[in-house]
């Protein structure tokens, strides 16, 4: 099978980015032909370990760039970068001629017609990697308008397939009359049998996210503003970056939890992080699926989320793998205050999670993905 994955770049830090480069080593040491095929890369290195025999393309159309255009120029500067997609992109396919093409959204609904279009007698499978009712309308004026000139619904109804990370998710394609619909969770390239024996930083949450405005990490420091003073041993540690570092970083000195609250860079090496800590928190506004709850849980730890949509609730078993709040700091700090007091319990929710994120384990998720991909064939 020859596999083409349409996406942004892959230099960025997070769970799509880690997905996808998973997924395309897995195909190239099953022998498939994998290439990924962005229009943002640029010079920018690919973030996450990517196998040599991936091959990768970049037809350079910076859609984001449209927003430094003054605004009666922009849809004129969108239909040029549009023209210039449908020409390179033309060329990679002439040249690469894939069986499959994995479009996957929200983050490539500019180009999904074009690439339709380009694609003639291609097979299309959608993926969704977050949660459709928050993604699928633009709140920008330039974004509604060409969200009328190019509706990504009537797009993705094309498709041959359209692969969803959560049943909720499913039930929104479905009741857009997207014909062929699957769920297939994210895998989680880290499972062990055995736990590790780390020693952990005692009293040490841990959050990993980009440090943008769907995670609502302000969400997570209101919250433990309201408990820090009774546990003065305790202390969060927010792996990630993003454009609302200072933003966060001002409001944590603000509650005067600086040096309580940590705005920590981004690391390959995330799993020993989990390992050396006490419980996750995830704090998010809605999600696509929450793969980082699958990696702490993987790591014996227990996890404690906001029930957005998609992903907290299918994945966590309130009560016996994590705890599942209200999306406000108050419950949310409820929640955490209750994991800080209650050590046994706590351990014990770590040993469940572990025991339930076997099911996502890559070896037995990865090949429902390659069976997907061939049963569009």
């Amino acid at each position: 099978m020859k596999l083409i994955y349409f996406a942004p770049n892959l230099h960025y830090v997070g769970g799509l980015e880690r997905t996808l480069t998973d997924k395309a080593n897995y195909l190239v040491a099953k022998g498939h032909e994998v290439m990924f095929l962005t229009y943002n890369q640029g010079q920018n290195k690919v973030f996450y370990d990517l196998d040599s025999r991936v091959q990768q393309a970049d037809v350079d159309c910076p859609v984001h760039t449209i927003y430094r255009q003054p605004f009666y120029a922009r849809l004129g500067y969108y239909f040029q970068l549009k023209r210039q997609f449908k020409e390179r992109v033309g060329r990679v396919l002439d040249e690469f001629r894939p069986d499959v093409i994995v479009i996957t959204i929200p983050n490539t609904q500019d180009f999904i017609l074009d690439m339709m279009e380009v694609a003639h007698d291609k097979k299309i499978v959608i993926e969704s990697h977050l949660a459709s009712i928050h993604h699928m309308t633009g709140k920008a004026l330039t974004e509604r308008l060409l969200s009328m000139l190019y509706p990504p619904n009537k797009a993705i109804r094309r498709s041959d397939l359209l692969i969803a990370l959560t049943e909720h998710d499913a039930d929104y394609w479905r009741k857009q009359r997207v014909p062929h619909v699957t769920v297939i969770p994210n895998p989680s390239t880290y499972y062990s049998d055995e736990l590790k024996t780390v020693e952990k930083v005692n009293g040490r949450i841990i959050c990993v996210g980009r440090l943008y405005f769907q995670k609502r990490f302000d969400r997570l420091i209101e919250a433990f503003s309201l408990i820090a003073a009774k546990y003065p041993e305790w202390t969060i540690d927010i792996f990630g970056g993003g454009s609302l570092k200072e933003e966060l970083q001002g409001r944590i000195d603000q509650l005067g939890l600086t040096g309580r609250v940590r705005l920590m860079p981004p690391t390959h090496d995330i799993i020993r992080e989990y390992h050396r800590s006490e419980f996750f928190v995830l704090s998010s506004d809605f999600e696509g699926f929450g793969l980082v709850i699958i990696e702490a849980m993987a790591c014996g730890i227990p996890v404690v989320a906001t029930d957005c949509p998609y992903g907290p609730s299918e994945i966590i078993e309130d009560g016996k793998t994590g705890l599942l709040a209200k999306m406000d700091a108050e419950d949310l700090a409820a929640k955490m205050e209750w994991m800080i007091t209650h050590d046994d319990e706590r351990q014990q929710m770590g040993l469940n999670a572990h025991q339930a994120a076997a099911r996502y384990r890559s070896e037995r998720v990865m090949s429902e993905w390659e069976s997907a991909y061939q049963s569009v064939m």
